[in-house]
Formats: structure tokens, sequence, C-alpha cells
């Protein structure tokens, strides 16, 4: 293994700043006015919009965007300015530029729809924006340039580069994210509101069922808001927009289209999304395919690793004036390799084939004429099939999942003191079927919850909060008849989950804020009821059928700083579990397999740590983004540290922007992971060199987007500590990757 040395560490630090000089140089213009032009389009369709408000920095200088959603600005001084564009129904967007030539064209700002952020009597659409919404938006939702940038294979590589994530993984496919530490089924991955139903939370060989290139943006949620997906306030929910089931009328047809392709492991992906109006009915469809062979590492080759995917959806809603109502089918398989080859996994590897399919229906209706408060219903019906064939084809183990999940919430706005009332009631139906080896005993569950979730204002202070009730009912049944009696025990739970966060606004570009919660989670199926090997996490995993619900008291404080050009954050938290679920090493061997037995047992932990984000605009279209995240987390009863914790890490971006172009390069720094839990292997520092460029062509109502990255571009030698292909191989080698996407 190559450590991270001297060498690396200058090349890290040394070309940011060298880039910074050139640009500096070559790009700086004597020039004093200039105009401002662009087009204003929504986020999620790609259409454009009319009477959009666009006003230039905190004047009374504005505009409004014309039928073909174009702006303009005339003599306007050279430097950084703010355009401030709003929209009855969307969020306002604040978009910065540099103007450094007579004519800055080809603007595009996108626009999302916001449940409510503008009383109907404003005709402008503008209005003030809770802390709370501009701060999620800043720091947690992936979008636009961001995600086309970051665009991987999976929807955790995607999301690697956000504060406070890392990616847990055993190869490509089979990764998922863990925030703040802590991962499983404590994060919770959905699509547009409904849970991807998948077996990615049990197990680190197992995919998660989503694929990210078709997406609009994607929402990492935390805070009070989490209590209406979750229970876990400890955790997070990433949450996926896609639109399925279409909320708005087209004007027309709209969608995109787009290829990639990856050399480290070669690669190849075709995808097209499309919206076409219908009468009163509005149509999208979509299909993806990926193909990509074993992954490279520098000097080696991670066989069976390669993947095949396909995803496919069509959706239907029926416009009318005082809502919609649609339905959408989804379908995402996969079959994928899980390398072999090192102790704790099959010798030879193991090949998986998933399937998913999930049928939704979904309908908004207003309460309001202003449609500020409404009705959402949706059901969702999901069939999950997973199958493990070992070396020479034999089945080894089969899952399949039917789920049924259905939803009632209401939105109020301006009631009882508060700007915004979220209340909901959910239930969800679950039938576990297991066969092959596996000694799980086959369970059905059921789950009804109630929850709410308030933000206001209250002068200087802003509020979120919300509460959950949940009630899970587990009945495993005989039908596996390797499965012993003392795990076939009926179990049910209640639990409450409660979070509270305020913020107070120093002045007009400065908070601080506290968050506090009270974090519970229902013990996993595989956790109460499983019996038998698990190779690939070299272990004999037995269940604990008396196990209580993890609980946990959260608290973390923040503070930041918002301007024009920056924007700065700081985090502490702290999350106490006075009883989280874990699997331990009971001392025991299983003399059949001769692997240590694993048993899942609750203990208490604590977890702290301290997060940094930083993002500052230098002039002439450069700017600076940098992040810190580290998480302490160990056992008080032994001072053992937790097992799987990621190390200190930092991100350091340099890049220059102008109308149509992005340009940069970044580093990604970890330092060494020396804590670990018995069994666990330490992990080196390290540094790794990346680079990116971009470009958008707009062409009245087209644009056609082109990206090229380059990763890892030193081709180091380095292991992600949450990888449990770290003892045989290092993460991948130097990659280009290319991607063209076409919005009609």
């Amino acid at each position: 293994m190559k450590k991270f040395d001297s060498s690396v560490n200058r090349w890290c630090l040394s070309l940011p700043v060298l880039l910074f000089f050139l640009l500096f140089t070559v790009l700086a213009y004597p020039m004093q006015e200039g105009v401002i032009s662009g087009i204003v389009l929504d986020g999620a369709t790609h259409r454009v919009i009319a009477g959009a408000h666009v006003k230039l920095d905190d004047t009374e200088i504005g505009t409004s965007t014309d039928a073909s959603g174009k702006f303009s600005f005339t003599n306007v001084p050279f430097g950084t300015h703010v355009l401030h564009v709003s929209h009855v129904g969307y969020r306002t967007v604040h978009y910065k530029i540099e103007l450094l030539s007579p004519s800055s064209t080809g603007i595009i700002i996108h626009l999302y729809t916001v449940p409510i952020e503008t009383p109907s009597v404003v005709i402008t659409g503008e209005h003030a924006d809770s802390w709370f919404d501009d701060l999620h938006t800043a720091n947690n939702v992936l979008r636009g340039r961001d995600l086309e940038r970051d665009m991987g294979l999976s929807v955790a590589s995607t999301l690697r580069n956000e504060t406070g994530l890392a990616i847990r993984s055993m190869g490509p496919a089979p990764s998922r994210p863990v925030i703040r530490g802590l991962g499983q089924d404590r994060i919770t991955i959905s699509e547009d509101g409904a849970k991807a139903v998948d077996l990615s939370a049990t197990s680190p060989d197992h995919a998660v069922s989503v694929e990210p290139f078709t997406v609009e943006r994607i929402e990492v949620i935390r805070g009070p808001r989490i209590l209406t997906q979750s229970s876990s306030t400890a955790g997070g929910v990433v949450n996926i927009i896609r639109n399925d089931i279409p909320p708005l009328a087209p004007s027309g047809i709209s969608g995109l289209a787009g290829i990639s392709y990856e050399s480290v492991n070669n690669s190849y992906l075709g995808a097209t999304a499309v919206e076409l109006p219908l009468h009163d009915f509005s149509v999208r469809g979509e299909y993806t395919y990926r193909k990509a062979g074993d992954l490279r590492t520098p000097g080696m080759t991670l066989k069976n690793s390669s993947i095949e995917t396909s995803n496919r959806a069509i959706g239907l809603s029926y416009i009318f004036d005082r809502g919609y109502v649609g339905v959408s089918m989804r379908e995402f398989s996969s079959d994928y390799g899980v390398p072999g080859g090192f102790v704790g996994a099959h010798p030879f590897g193991v090949n998986i084939s998933m399937f998913r399919r999930q049928m939704s229906l979904k309908s908004q209706i207003p309460l309001s004429d202003d449609r500020s408060e409404w009705i959402n219903l949706q059901f969702n019906r999901d069939y999950y099939r997973h199958q493990e064939f070992e070396f020479g084809g034999a089945l080894g183990a089969e899952f399949s999942i039917y789920n049924y999940n259905g939803k009632a919430e209401a939105t109020f706005t301006n009631k009882f003191g508060f700007d915004r009332i979220i209340s909901g009631v959910e239930g969800t139906y679950k039938d576990f079927l297991i066969g092959g080896f596996v000694f799980t005993a086959p369970t059905k569950s059921y789950s009804g919850s109630a929850y709410s979730f308030v933000q206001s204002t209250f002068g200087d202070w802003n509020l979120e909060a919300g509460f959950r009730l949940q009630s899970d009912h587990l009945r495993p049944t005989k039908r596996n008849q390797s499965a012993r009696d003392r795990f076939i025990k009926d179990r049910d739970f209640t639990t409450l989950s409660g979070a509270l966060s305020l913020l107070y606004s120093v002045n007009e570009h400065t908070g601080i804020g506290v968050s506090l919660g009270r974090s519970t989670r229902t013990p996993s199926i595989e956790e109460l009821y499983s019996e038998g090997p698990h190779l690939a996490a070299y272990s004999y995993e037995t269940g604990n059928p008396e196990l209580g619900y993890e609980r946990g008291w959260t608290a973390e404080l923040f503070g930041f700083y918002k301007n024009d050009g920056i924007f700065l954050l700081l985090t502490g938290f702290r999350n106490d579990f006075g009883y989280f679920i874990s699997p331990r090493n009971t001392g025991r061997v299983n003399f059949a397999s001769l692997l240590p037995v694993y048993e899942a047992q609750g203990d208490a932990a604590i977890f702290h740590g301290v997060e940094a984000k930083a993002e500052v605009t230098l002039g002439y279209g450069l700017s600076v983004e940098s992040s810190l995240s580290f998480t302490y987390a160990y056992h008080p009863g032994t001072g053992m540290p937790v097992a799987a914790i990621p190390p200190l890490k930092g991100l350091f971006t340099l890049q220059y922007a102008s109308d149509n172009a992005l340009v940069g390069i970044s580093t990604e720094l970890a330092n060494a992971q020396n804590r670990v839990d018995t069994f666990e292997q330490t992990t080196a520092g390290y540094g790794v060199l990346n680079a990116f460029f971009q470009y958008r062509i707009t062409s009245q109502e087209l644009i056609h987007s082109i990206s090229i990255n380059a990763e890892n571009i030193l081709n180091s030698e380095y292991r992600n500590h949450l990888s449990r292909v770290k003892v045989i191989m290092p993460e991948a080698g130097f990659n280009l990757k290319g991607t063209y996407r076409f919005y009609f």
C-alpha cells in the first residue's frame, strides 16, 4: 500500500494555487459596464418560466421574463452581482455572477417548486424565506451543475463529497451512504418521498435499487424534517426527486437524453426521460441502461466487480384546476458481482441478481384557492427479489419482499401561530420471504405511525419542531424449517421520537442555532431473527429476539455566515445512545463453519464530532469550496471504538465559472483511521487529486451539457476505511469520465 507522502501533499496543494494565478491573469478584463441576460427554467421539467421576477442585487432594478423565459439588464457595472429570481410556487434563487465582459449571456437559472413560498397577494413573488430553508438549500441539496459534476455510478458515490457523508461499499455496485458514522436503516433512501425498498441497509454486499443519472436533485434531510419519513433523528433521509408522477401540466414536450463513459471500468450508459402533454394529462417516461466491466485499481483489477443495470419508468397524471392525481410504475434490475478472494468473502466471489418493481398512486388536493394548503395521498406497492449465486451458478440465498405503504399528509399555512404545519399518518405491511441456505425466519411486519412537523418565525427567531409516534409488529413464521424455535417470537414496539431546532439571526448575514432530539429505531428483521454464516462479513451472525428498540438523545450546535459570495458553516454534534444496536463478537465459534459468532446486541454508544463548510467567491469567476468532516465514536462501558467509523476527511475545490463553462480542480484528503473495533483493519491516510470541466450550449429552448471529469489524476493507491474490499485492493485508479446531456 502506498502511503500519503509529502510529494502528494505538494501536488494537491500547489496545483490549486497555480491554477488560481493562471486563471486570474488570463481572465481579468478592464471593462466597466455590460449586459446581463439569461433564461429561467423549471428545474424539474426544464421548461421555460414566463413572468418570473428578476431583481438585480438589493436594488429596485427589476424585470420579468418574457414568454420564452428570457430576461436582460443593460448598463450593469462590472463586478460581482446577485440576481434574485422568484415566481409564485417556486423557491427564490439567489444567483451570483461575475460580470467581466461587455456581454454576459446564456445564463441558465433553474427554479424548483415548493409547497408554499409566497402568499397569494404578493404579485412579484418576493417573500422572506425561512432561514432553515436557506440553510437546507445551501448545505444539503445537490442539483444543477453540482449534481452533473458529482454524478457517480451509485447514489452513494454521487454524494461522496457532501459534508458529513461517507461511503460504505463492497465493490462499485454495493455501496450506501453513511452520515456521521451512522448507516444501515438509520439512513432512509426515498424516491419522491417514498422509501426505496431493497436490502441495502442490511448488509454491505447489497446494492441500492436506484439509478441516479436521471434524477432532478438529491436532498439530504436532517433535523426535525426527518420525522416526516423516519423516527431516527440521529441519521438522515436521502430523498431523490424525479417527479415520476408529474404535478404540473407541461406546456410542451420536454425531457433529456444522455450518454456517459468511464475508463476505469469501461463503463457506458445511455438514458432518456421525456414528459409530454396529452389534453389534461401529463405523461412521463424514462429508460436507462448501464454496463460496466471489472474495476481497475493502481496496478491491479478487482475481479468480479462488473455491473449491468436497467431502469425504466412510466407515469401518468391528470391535472385539474385544484390539483392532480396520477399513477406510475418503475422497474429496476441489476446483475452485479461481489468480489472474493479475501478472508471473510466467498473464495470466488458472488453474483447477485436483483429486481424491484414499484407501483405508485398519488394525488394532491388543494384546500385553498391559492393552493397554499393541500392534502397529499400516496400509495405504493413494491415487489423486490434478490438472488445470490455462488461459484458454478449454485443458488446460495434468495429473498423476496412484498411491501405495501400508504400515506396521507396535510399541509397548512399560517395556522395556530405557525407559518407551516405538515401532519400525516402512514401505514406499512411487509412480507419478507427467504430461501436458499439462509436461516432467517420469514417474517411479516406491520407498522403504523403519526407525525407532525411545524415551522415558524418569531422576530429574529426561527423554529422547526416535530414528532413521530410509531407502532411496529413483527410476526416470524416457521416456514423456513431450519429456523430454531427461539427465533420464532412475536415482537411489538411503540416508539416516540421528537426534535426541536432553534435558529437566532444575529444580523442579516449571521445566525446561530441549536437542535435537540430524541431518536428511536425498531430493530430490523435480521437483527431479531437471523441465524447462519455470512461469509461477506466473515462471521456467523445470529439475531437476538429479546432486543429492545434503539434509542438515544441528539444535540447539535451550529453557526453560519451567509453573504453575497461567502457561505461559512460550523457544526458540532453529539449523539448519546443509551441503547445502540450493533453486531458484537460473543467470543464463541460456530464449529460447522469455523466462523466467530456475532450477535446483535444493544449497548450504550456515543458519537460526537464536527463539520465545517466554506464557499468563498474570489472574483473574476473564481471561487473556493472546502469542507471538513470528523466523527469520534465509542462504547462508554468498555471504551472500545464503534466499528466502521470514517476518518477525518477534508475536501478543497478551486473552480472558475463563466456563463457557460465551469472548470476546476479538487483534492480529497483523509487522515489515517487507527481507532478500530476487534477484527477491524486500520487504514492509512491519503490524498487524491481530481479535475472537472463542464460546458453548456443554449440554443433557443435547447440545452447541451458536456462534462469531463478526471478522477485520481495521480493514480494514487488509497483505501476507503468503510470498504470491505480494502484488505486486498485499493480504490479505483485514474478514471476519465465523460458525459453528454441534451435537454429539450
